[in-house]
């Protein structure tokens, strides 16, 4: 890498990375020292989840409609179960710490049940699909087994709810932890950036200048989200704030969900 190469990257990386935060909502009752990703939080009922989403598939498979909601700071939410039962499939399929750079997003995540967006959609889905047991399509799909996991899987997430407080973690966004995601993302350390960074440029056949930098790095403005391998000490957690909703009312903009 030329001098000037590494002169761009390096203030890329001290301007956007370097004491610079990056968020995580969750609930209190996760947060360890180190908070690591190997500990599943779902380990034990993850066999049970995966039925119940077999079930909800099934159910959707052969025409049933169902609309998940939620809400967070005023903000409501609406999605088709369909695409609910795709995306918690997916987190379970896919274990790691996500990250966000938006402040209100974080909060939102934190706002869910105990700090948990999958938790968040099993909780909707077994309190208000028994509402729907005369439907001729639940009627025929579920019997005793199915309305079972159903509750079993009701029960757990209600299990330790009066433990929960919802903290949003301020992490530095240098953090080399960070730098096990393979996407080109301005955190991680510098070696680990400027590793990634080389491998984007040369893959486009392009020059780095800040020009071209600007061009493969996602901006602050359109944010980005970054999902974490690797166990996150305690000397990168730059503060634990416990969420507020007066405070999260004046942040900017609504999350997506999934």
């Amino acid at each position: 890498m030329s001098h000037d190469a590494q002169h761009f990257i390096k203030a890329v990386w001290e301007e956007r990375v370097r004491g610079r935060p990056i968020f995580h909502g969750m609930s209190s009752i996760n947060l360890t020292d180190p908070l690591d990703p190997a500990c599943d939080p779902f380990s034990a009922m993850r066999p049970t989840l995966y039925r119940l989403l077999d079930v909800l598939q099934g159910l959707v498979d052969v025409g049933f409609q169902f609309t998940v909601r939620e809400e967070h700071f005023g903000q409501r939410y609406s999605h088709d179960m369909r695409l609910i039962v795709a995306w918690t499939r997916k987190d379970l399929d896919n274990p790691g710490i996500d990250f966000t750079t938006s402040y209100y997003d974080a909060c939102g995540y934190a706002d869910c049940c105990q700090g948990s967006q999958l938790k968040e959609n099993f909780q909707y889905i077994t309190a208000h699909l028994p509402g729907c047991r005369e439907e001729a399509i639940i009627r025929e799909r579920m019997g005793d087994a199915e309305w079972s996991l159903v509750d079993e899987v009701g029960n757990w997430i209600r299990r330790d709810a009066h433990q929960h407080r919802s903290v949003v973690l301020h992490v530095d966004r240098g953090c080399p932890a960070f730098d096990a995601d393979s996407r080109c993302q301005p955190v991680g350390s510098l070696e680990g950036f400027a590793r990634k960074v080389q491998a984007v440029l040369s893959e486009a056949n392009l020059q780095c200048s800040p020009e071209t930098l600007a061009k493969v790095l996602p901006s602050e403005q359109d944010g980005f989200t970054v999902r974490m391998y690797r166990p996150l000490t305690r000397e990168y957690i730059m503060d634990v704030e416990e969420v507020i909703p007066d405070k999260v009312a004046q942040a900017s903009g609504p999350r997506g969900v999934g």
